[in-house]
């Protein structure tokens, strides 16, 4: 893909594996003919501005609090063993696939596929949709932690607090400030309110003070101007860091990918030491008798641990290739691509090793089993539990600083890569090629920003529930799953190898032409199809919290309906758009037939090659556009 010319669906009769020749230059020259657009999009500063970026992008929210909760909801241990096999098999060849992509075609998500198969544009279009998803409620995330990072400027923390009392183990206390408040002979509501918030304060905060939950996703509830107010910050803080393009997001890379780090290590080390950290990590490591096969054993664990490495390595999202699509050509992308797998898969243990051993500590001051301490979280787990251990280390209000200032970075960094990907779609638009990056990047920031008003209402975060459920699992499989295809098997695994990707080693190339042809393809539909079946067999519920506690309840007909317009609404646009091509364009037609049929396209090229493997002897030319060019 050496030239800014359209892909047709499969390559011409006698064409497979070459690389296609710009007019100007001789057949089979070495010289590169220049992208139409080259001088005029931005580039990153140097490689390391480029490699941060990538760090920073993947590590984001997904691994300290999706990942933690994860690995808790799952058993330990076998989530942790499934998650570093889907990394490493699935995750980094799809990671150097889409970076490849995007620096040798200088085109974000949209354009790029129109460039690799013109009648899989669609794959572009649905990673657009799902990216737009993702920031949605990715950023209500970064709403509620900006709340406790302002919260956390008091001494004693707010959610140590009930009523103005300062909650504590001791029942003299309660009475004291039961009569302080003059409640001892309150109607039981209050009663039941005050007991209530005194027995779980940080659990009280988190649903009714912070997020003024209503009690069920029906009930809108009342409107929540704080999170209204702290989600306004946090666009505005990202279009400050975009506006002016890569010249000031890719200073504040340095900072925003860096100190993150930097303050999880601080924590590791102070959580580790405290008391009952021992009990918490027992549960994150050593899971009971017969767990581990019992789990690996559940389709839903699967597409948890699948949709995990989607998430955290942003994944069929669009921003890897946009992002990307700034950077000049390297020769080791591959280096870089499993080198950003190591670190994630460093950082989400040492994430998970950090939230288990607070776990244990407050298992301890409640004389309660960590693991089942660790079962009965959900989403809000960093807000609930890790709450409750902060509030009883010495200088919690210190500690409590540092731990939500890091996840703001890290959740700042990971929307910048996000938001700048849809920027960068609208300026390879071509009515919208002269329009200025600030004009673009106010116009997609205050979209997203009024797209966002439905969160900040009292059912917020059940609607958050629901997105994080249905547009972070099966549509990002499928995408990938199409990723794979459209290389592999419609552009021609042989051929990108030649024309798209840096040389590496043959052995390694082997490995690649296996996973992107067979493996992962086979196993990303094994997991979707398992997961679809255990969906429709399961009943759907969410957790919600009514009169004082959390209760769990089956989702209404409208919201089932949301979820399946959620994952529908993106994936559809890969069949809708090859329908209307195929109907419109007559030559679509025609290489589309030659393709069921096999006739001079990658599937016929990789049944030959795989023969010349399995049989040395045979003369064919396949065998070399495959295996042994380059």
């Amino acid at each position: 893909m050496k030239n800014p010319e359209e892909y047709e669906l499969v390559p011409t009769e006698g064409d497979a594996g070459k690389r296609p020749v710009d007019e100007s230059e001789g057949e089979g020259s070495p010289k590169e003919p220049k992208p139409k657009d080259e001088g005029k999009r931005e580039q990153w500063d140097n490689r390391i501005q480029f490699f941060l970026t990538l760090i920073g992008y993947a590590i984001g929210l997904g691994s300290v609090w999706r990942f933690p909760y994860l690995v808790a909801r799952n058993g330990g241990f076998p989530f942790i063993l499934l998650y570093v096999i889907m990394l490493f098999v699935i995750g980094v060849p799809l990671f150097y696939l889409e970076v490849t992509l995007g620096q040798s075609t200088s085109k974000g998500p949209i354009a790029v596929w129109s460039k690799v198969a013109p009648s899989l544009t669609g794959i572009g279009v649905a990673m657009t949709v799902v990216n737009v998803y993702i920031i949605l409620y990715y950023t209500v995330i970064i709403g509620w932690i900006d709340l406790y990072l302002v919260s956390s400027f008091s001494s004693p923390l707010p959610w140590a607090e009930c009523f103005g009392c300062v909650v504590t183990s001791n029942a003299s206390d309660q009475q004291a400030c039961l009569s302080r408040l003059g409640l001892g002979t309150s109607p039981g509501s209050m009663l039941q309110e005050f007991y209530s918030c005194w027995n779980d304060s940080t659990k009280y905060y988190w649903y009714n003070t912070a997020l003024g939950a209503s009690g069920s996703i029906g009930a809108a509830g009342e409107f929540n101007w704080k999170v209204f107010l702290s989600i306004f910050i946090t666009y505005l803080v990202i279009y400050l860091c975009i506006f002016r393009g890569l010249a000031w997001a890719g200073k504040v890379i340095y900072v925003t990918a860096t100190l993150p780090l930097l303050v999880l290590l601080c924590l590791f080390f102070r959580a580790v030491t405290l008391p009952g950290a021992a009990s918490g990590l027992k549960c994150m490591v050593m899971p009971d008798e017969g767990t581990v096969m019992r789990k690996m054993q559940d389709p839903q664990m699967w597409l948890e641990a699948s949709t995990q490495v989607f998430f955290a390595l942003g994944l069929a999202m669009g921003p890897l290739i946009g992002l990307s699509s700034h950077s000049t050509r390297s020769r080791h992308v591959l280096r870089d691509a499993i080198l950003v797998g190591v670190i994630l898969l460093v950082v989400s243990l040492f994430s998970a090793i950090v939230v288990f051993s607070v776990v244990g500590f407050k298992a301890q001051l409640m004389n309660v089993d960590s693991c089942e301490l660790v079962k009965a979280q959900g989403t809000g787990m960093i807000f609930v539990v890790l709450t409750e251990a902060l509030n009883h280390m010495p200088g919690a209000p210190f500690w409590s600083v540092l731990f939500f200032f890091m996840l703001l970075l890290l959740g700042v960094d990971s929307q910048l890569g996000s938001v700048y990907t849809l920027v960068t779609i609208l300026a390879d638009w071509k009515p919208l090629a002269k329009v200025h990056t600030e004009y673009i990047a106010g116009f997609i920031c205050t979209g997203l920003f009024l797209c966002t008003v439905p969160f900040t209402f009292g059912n917020g975060v059940y609607l958050f529930d629901l997105f994080d459920r249905f547009a972070a699992t099966l549509p990002l499989l499928l995408i990938g799953l199409f990723e794979f295809v459209a290389v592999a098997w419609v552009f021609g695994v042989g051929r990108f190898f030649v024309d798209v990707a840096e040389p590496i080693n043959r052995w390694l190339k082997y490995l690649w032409v296996v996973l992107w042809t067979v493996v992962n393809p086979l196993t990303m539909a094994a997991i979707v199809i398992g997961s679809i079946v255990v969906e429709s067999l399961d009943p759907l519920t969410y957790k919600l919290f009514r009169n004082g506690q959390e209760a769990s309840e089956e989702y209404p007909y409208w919201a089932a309906f949301l979820g399946a317009v959620i994952v529908f609404s993106s994936v559809l646009a890969i069949p809708l758009y090859m329908i209307v091509r195929l109907l419109v364009v007559p030559k679509a037609r025609a290489d589309a037939i030659r393709f069921l049929l096999c006739e001079g396209t990658p599937a016929r090229e990789l049944v030959e090659s795989g023969k010349a493997l399995c049989f040395r002897g045979t003369k064919d030319e396949a065998k070399e556009a495959l295996i042994q060019n380059n």
